[in-house]
C-alpha cells in the first residue's frame, strides 16, 4: 500500500511538472512578446485557483502562484478573462482617454495582436527545439535500423509481401531512419493504406500494407487500441549517436519536425474522418503517462541495474522528452481555428486584415459558445478514452 500511494504522489508530481512547464512557457510566449509591443500585462498565473503567493515586477505585471498548478494565464489590460475575451466596459473607458490606452492589447494594429496570439505556439515549438536538442546531447539518439526480422503469420505485413531482411528506406515517400519510423507510422493509422518502399537485394519493392485495429500493451503496463502491422526489427542493440554543441541544433529542430508532422498528420486525418477518436489523451491519460514513466525510471533497484542517482537522471530525461512532445501537441491544438484557442483569434485577425473591421460582437460570442462546446467535447472524449484506459490498466 506504502508503494503504491508513493507511485501514485510521483505520478501527480510528474503530470503537475510536465504539464505546468509546457502551460507556462506557452503563456510566456505571449507575454513577452506583448511587452515587444508595448502591451502591459496586468497578471501572470503560475496555476489556477486561490492566491498562495504574489508579486510585482518593474513593468507593473502582478505575478502570483496559485493553488491549482495546472498551467497557468496571463492577463493583458482590457482583457476581461484569461482568454483574452475583451473587457468593453473597460475598453470604452480606456478608448476615452481615462487611462494609457497605448498600452491596450485590443487597441494594438491586427498584425501586431496576430504576432503576440501566435507567440504562444511558437514557443512551444521553441521550446520542443531546444529540449530535444539538450536531448540529444545528454543521452543521444538510439537507432535501429528499418531492417524486417521477422513477419508473423497473417498479419497485414504478411499479407502485403513484406519479407525477413527487407531495409524499409521511405514511408509514404517520408525516409525511413530508424524502425522507430516504422512503428510510429503504423500505431496512429487502422485501417489505412501505408505506402512503403523497401530495398530487397539489388532493387526496391513497394509495398501497400493496411494495418489492422489491435489492443495492445502501450509499453507502460497498460493497453491501448492502436495499428497493428506484424513484423519486428532484427536483433541486436540499437547503435547510439550523441550529437555535438553545433549538430544538436539541427538535431531538435529534425526530431520537432517530425513530431509535428505526425501529430498535425493525425489530427487531419481525425477531422476528415480518417483515424479514430481513440488515440486522444486527456489530462488522466497524460498523467498516467508521465507517472509511469517516472515511476518506472526510478522504481527500486534489480542486481545489475543503476544506482540511485543515474535512474533519477534517466527521469529527468524521459519526463523531458514527454514535455517536449506535448509542448508541441499544445502549440498544434492551440492552432486550431477554433474560438477561445489562439488559432481562433487568428482567424478573427485574418477576417479583420482583409475587411479592415473586427467581426461583430454578436459573430464573436456566437463563435465563443461554438469553440466552448467544441472544446468540451473533445475533453469529455479523451476523458472517456482515459477512463477505458484506467480501467485496463487496473483491472
Amino acid at each position: 500500500m506504502t508503494e503504491l500511494f508513493g507511485a501514485g504522489l510521483l505520478s501527480v508530481a510528474a503530470f503537475v511538472a510536465v504539464i505546468s512547464f509546457v502551460v507556462v512557457i506557452h503563456e510566456l510566449g505571449h507575454m513577452w512578446a506583448g511587452r515587444m509591443f508595448g502591451v502591459h500585462a496586468e497578471v501572470f498565473s503560475v496555476g489556477f485557483g486561490p492566491t498562495l503567493a504574489t508579486w510585482r515586477d518593474r513593468q507593473g505585471t502582478l505575478w502570483r502562484i496559485a493553488a491549482l498548478p495546472l498551467g497557468g494565464y496571463v492577463r493583458f489590460r482590457g482583457d476581461e478573462n484569461a482568454a483574452s475575451a475583451p473587457d468593453h466596459q473597460a475598453l470604452e473607458q480606456l478608448r476615452a482617454g481615462r487611462a494609457d490606452a497605448d498600452s491596450v492589447f485590443h487597441f494594438k494594429p491586427v498584425w501586431q495582436r496576430a504576432i503576440i496570439v501566435a507567440a504562444g505556439p511558437l514557443a512551444n515549438f521553441l521550446l520542443a527545439i531546444v529540449v530535444f536538442a539538450a536531448l540529444g546531447m545528454a543521452r543521444g539518439e538510439f537507432i535501429t535500423p528499418p531492417v524486417i526480422g521477422q513477419v508473423q503469420a497473417g498479419s497485414p505485413a504478411e499479407i502485403a509481401g513484406f519479407e525477413p531482411g527487407d531495409r524499409v528506406v521511405a514511408i509514404n515517400g517520408r525516409t525511413a531512419r530508424s524502425f522507430t519510423d516504422i512503428s510510429q507510422a503504423v500505431i496512429v493509422r487502422t485501417g489505412q493504406d501505408i505506402r512503403f518502399d523497401v530495398e530487397r537485394g539489388d532493387e526496391i519493392v513497394r509495398l501497400n500494407a493496411t494495418p489492422r485495429r489491435e489492443i495492445r500493451a502501450d509499453g507502460l503496463g497498460g493497453e491501448r487500441a492502436m495499428g497493428f502491422l506484424g513484423v519486428s526489427s532484427q536483433t541486436g542493440r540499437p547503435e547510439q549517436v550523441r550529437y555535438s554543441l553545433l549538430e544538436a541544433p539541427g538535431y531538435g529542430v529534425r526530431r520537432t519536425w517530425e513530431t509535428v508532422s505526425m501529430i498535425g498528420d493525425y489530427m487531419v486525418r481525425l477531422v476528415t474522418g480518417r483515424a479514430s477518436f481513440e488515440m486522444i489523451n486527456g489530462p488522466i491519460g497524460i498523467a498516467t503517462t508521465a507517472g509511469q514513466v517516472a515511476n518506472v525510471s526510478v522504481a527500486a533497484p534489480a542486481q545489475d541495474s543503476p544506482p540511485a542517482h543515474e535512474r533519477v537522471w534517466r527521469m529527468v530525461l524521459s519526463l523531458a522528452a514527454l514535455s517536449a512532445v506535448i509542448s508541441v501537441a499544445l502549440g498544434l491544438m492551440n492552432l486550431l481555428p477554433i474560438p477561445v484557442l489562439d488559432g481562433g483569434h487568428l482567424v478573427y485577425y485574418a477576417y479583420e486584415a482583409v475587411t479592415r473591421r473586427a467581426p461583430s460582437l454578436a459573430v464573436q460570442e456566437i463563435g465563443f459558445r461554438i469553440g466552448v462546446g467544441l472544446v468540451l467535447t473533445l475533453l469529455v472524449v479523451a476523458t472517456w478514452n482515459d477512463l477505458n484506459y484506467l480501467r485496463g490498466l487496473f483491472f
